[in-house]
């Protein structure tokens, strides 16, 4: 689960296209109430024919040749999650839940969030499993242990496994003889305080051993937990890069410290022998490499060696009076405006850059600054952080290594989220680094100190402490598997945190990885603004970074993954999921969230990322289900994998501070967007053989080698996506008076509000589309849709919409798509109706000849986004 969209690594950011139509120029007028139904009738709309009921029927998950499997084979996990309070509705919502996933063929859930109080800005706290006792955060509450147990139990009922999260959000604090002076969650420091972990454990252990009454079986045994996850979004690594471990508080420091000096006797037995494999040398300082950074004379972007990129901000950046000021009169959205400053570095060789900032107006807000190579989209080059700068002037130094030569690095000051002003002066950038002197220091007296996040080190030392913290981990994960498998004797496979947050090597000890991404998370905040762009216009959007991540040989889930709302396109993402993840033959994809309150059925979009009123997206899910747990889309046939060895994986880790590295980090170097072509995936190991083919990143149209998906983005301003199978056909994007044959089924879409829209056609039988004879078919056409009576402000550039606190209380409204559909049946055969909210039809669809074709024209005036297509023998 996101908050804190600074400490993310999964996030992708949208290219600067703006879409065709702005929020302001929106009628809304026509626009219809519609939220597909909680009552779960069996019709055309139900895709509960394709869960295999109890969960567990087949035997408990398990992994096999790298995928999950039962006693039946392989096993797909096509899911959503509950967070907070959502796990616990009262019975009776439980039952109608449970029947309204799995008529949207979802057959897992991920629990998350349920071992703290949730709540955000927009939504009141609301308790979790554990008692809200003033003594202590160890004891369970029965009433709403019993409510996720009979949650549970209906789930198995109707074959919808779990994934159970263990450590989320839990703080130890001083109600249980806990200090402060750690991260929010313990993070972090979870991963070497003892008593910490140890209290984990015990949580665990209450958790799992627990004997369900209404399954009569416990967590640990019961086939209905398909996967377990030990810490969501939570690893030393992440903490440590982010500075979370530069200023813990007593005792956490010290453990720490300690802990760090322990190993370094353990490797070198005595202080000399460490001093004389470090050699420590200062480096002299070169150069000035930044003739200009004292800002004495006329410095302006010029798009060459100084650059600003608004995206959606207004700014400006200029020197005056021997300072460089950044004005930004309008906020962007969460990265923007940036200011770059280019530079060359060398290979191996250190760097030291300097520089002093403070804030002359506005209010206290946070800056990034990184060094970064930008040649192929982003990657530290061991410079990533962020401060808050004040009124008075504060001076930042950072050293750092370079991996490799790059004639365009950039020195990088990004977000000013809260606008106002900022002025920046003495920057310098130099070859060389000094550093504190250690002669007289010894491990064996606990003196060596840490390195810190957001400071620097000789190199030596920096590979032995980020080394130190490899272990450190591994020890962790590796420890709580063999607690809850060994130990308890849980059957279910075992994961540790997310990729990107950890080094991929850790994850793949454990059973099975996972990793989250998002396309434009929200700023979360009360002046809270999205970015509203369609990913469809970014070739490969968050899809080719998963896809490049993915870790050889490992079951491999995406957990989370969402177009947030407002986003107006969020249609387009859920069945680019399922579809690349069906090609790239991944085990599971959850769409996150499908409710954050314990309120069962709400009637519009409570929160971000929330679907359960969210319409647009839900009305999707019968060919998200088909696509993928069906299997419509098939696996591809081709594998490229590419080695990354732990040792050159490490190399480029000391280097970048990166620990997102995948397959065009490997010796392949493989182009990101391959994934939208063929299967993917880095090996770990260090025993695959070598590719020896050289692969070219794919062109503006982009064609999966199974023929069944197709990317198109020659005009990129207008990009849309197809899915193309014997029984899914899908488009999403901007139709631009296209007519898009997909294999003898043709759609025309007309004029549309944002000139954007999504068609997904459903045999709902896999029998085809009326070629091979008689068919049911379900028609999904969505557009614009929002929460009624919501009010959005048009932000220009990207077109970000924000709306405040004010997100309308009405009924979620959609669009009524103008599009005329072509089959590959005769008319006098076929026949339409389109369907109201539970899939029931409720007036007829006249279907016309279009040589010797059944035609049929969809519009406003049926005022639903599904409708039923029968054809018959």
């Amino acid at each position: 689960m996101k908050f804190k969209i600074g400490l993310l690594f999964s996030l992708c950011a949208a290219s600067a296209f703006a879409d065709p139509v702005a929020v302001a120029q929106l009628d809304e007028s026509d626009m219809f109430p519609f939220v597909p139904s909680y009552e779960s009738p069996k019709n055309v709309v139900n895709m509960s024919h394709l869960l295999e009921a109890p969960a567990g029927k087949h035997g408990r998950i398990r992994v096999k040749d790298g995928h999950f499997v039962n006693d039946k084979g392989r096993v797909k996990l096509h899911a959503t999650n509950l967070t907070g309070p959502a796990n616990f509705p009262t019975h009776a919502e439980a039952e109608r839940l449970a029947a309204r996933l799995a008529r949207f063929g979802i057959n897992c859930v991920r629990l998350h969030y349920f071992d703290s109080s949730y709540g955000t800005f927009m939504l009141p706290a609301e308790q979790g499993i554990l008692t809200e006792d003033f003594r202590t955060r160890r004891t369970f509450d029965p009433e709403r242990r019993d409510r996720q147990d009979y949650l549970i139990a209906q789930f198995k009922k109707r074959g919808i496994y779990v994934d159970m999260n263990l450590h989320v959000a839990r703080t130890l604090d001083a109600r249980d003889g806990f200090a402060p002076g750690n991260p929010w969650a313990n993070k972090g420091v979870d991963q070497f305080d003892p008593r910490v972990i140890a209290e984990e454990k015990a949580y665990a252990k209450e958790l799992l051993e627990h004997v369900n009454p209404y399954t009569g079986m416990s967590y640990l045994k019961d086939p209905v937990v398909a996967i377990v996850e030990l810490n969501n979004e939570d690893a030393l690594w992440q903490q440590y890069l982010s500075g979370g471990m530069d200023h813990l508080g007593e005792p956490y420091a010290t453990v720490f410290k300690n802990l760090w000096n322990d190993w370094l006797v353990r490797k070198y037995t005595t202080a000399q022998a460490m001093h004389d494999a470090w050699a420590l040398k200062t480096v002299p300082n070169g150069e000035e490499m930044i003739a200009e950074g004292a800002f004495d004379g006329d410095v302006k972007p010029d798009g060459k060696t100084w650059i600003l990129d608004k995206g959606t901000a207004q700014a400006s950046v200029a020197s005056v009076e021997g300072v460089l000021r950044m004005t930004v009169t309008a906020k962007g959205n969460e990265y923007f405006p940036k200011l770059y400053r280019r530079v060359a570095v060398k290979k191996d060789m250190p760097y030291t850059v300097k520089f002093r900032i403070r804030r002359t107006g506005g209010t206290a807000g946070e800056v990034g600054f990184a060094v970064a190579d930008r040649r192929e989209g982003w990657a530290s080059l061991g410079v990533l952080t962020r401060f808050t700068p004040g009124t008075k002037w504060q001076t930042h130094e950072f050293s750092f290594y370079a991996p490799e030569d790059i004639e365009t690095a950039e020195i990088q000051f990004t977000r000013f989220g809260n606008g106002g002003v900022y002025e920046i002066d003495d920057l310098s950038f130099k070859t060389g680094c000094s550093f504190a002197s250690l002669d007289s220091l010894s491990p064996l007296r606990g003196e060596i100190p840490i390195v810190k996040g957001k400071g620097g080190a000789p190199m030596p030392m920096l590979r032995d402490f980020y080394q130190f913290l490899v272990d450190t981990e591994r020890a962790y994960w590796t420890g709580m598997q063999k607690y809850l498998q060994q130990d308890l004797g849980l059957e279910a496979p075992v994961s540790a945190t997310q990729l990107g947050y950890s080094p991929p090597h850790l994850q793949a000890d454990l059973d099975f990885v996972d990793n989250h991404a998002y396309w434009l998370h929200p700023s979360i905040r009360t002046d809270w603004q999205i970015g509203n762009t369609a990913m469809v216009n970014a070739k490969g959007g968050c899809i080719a970074g998963l896809a490049a991540a993915r870790v050889a040989g490992k079951p491999y889930t995406v957990s989370e993954y969402n177009h947030p709302y407002p986003n107006f396109y969020g249609a387009e993402g859920q069945p680019m999921l399922r579809a690349y993840g069906a090609l790239q033959g991944w085990d599971g994809v959850f769409e996150y969230s499908y409710n954050n309150r314990q309120n069962a059925e709400p009637i519009n979009n409570e929160y971000f990322f929330s679907l359960a009123a969210r319409s647009d997206v839900l009305a999707h899910f019968p060919a998200c289900a088909a696509i993928y747990l069906r299997g419509d889309v098939k696996e591809s046939a081709t594998q490229l994998v590419g080695n990354l060895p732990y040792d050159k994986y490490f190399d480029r880790l000391c280097k970048s501070r990166s620990v997102n590295q995948g397959i065009s980090a490997s010796e392949a170097k493989l182009p990101h967007a391959l994934g939208l072509v063929h299967g993917v995936a880095v090996d770990v190991t260090g025993k695959n053989a070598p590719l020896t083919e050289k692969y070219s990143a794919p062109g503006n149209v982009v064609v999966s080698d199974t023929k069944e998906l197709c990317w198109n983005n020659e005009d990129k301003a207008n990009g849309y996506w197809t899915v193309d199978t014997a029984n899914t056909k899908l488009f999403t994007g901007f139709p631009k008076g296209r007519t898009v044959d997909l294999g003898g089924v043709k759609i025309a879409v007309g004029k549309t509000k944002l000139g954007w829209a999504t068609i997904s056609l459903v045999s709902h039988n896999a029998n085809g589309f009326g070629e091979k004879g008689a068919a049911a078919i379900l028609l999904t056409a969505t557009g614009l849709s929002h929460n009624g009576g919501a009010k959005f402000t048009d932000r220009g550039g990207n077109a970000v919409s924000c709306c405040g606190a004010d997100w309308g209380t009405g009924k979620t409204v959609c669009e009524g798509v103008n599009a005329t559909i072509t089959l590959p049946s005769v008319a006098a055969k076929t026949a339409c109706w389109a369907l109201d909210e539970a899939g029931a039809r409720k007036s007829v669809v006249p279907v016309s000849d279009a040589d010797g074709r059944a035609s049929m024209v969809i519009g406003p005036n049926y005022q639903t986004v599904w409708y039923e297509i029968e054809v018959k023998e």
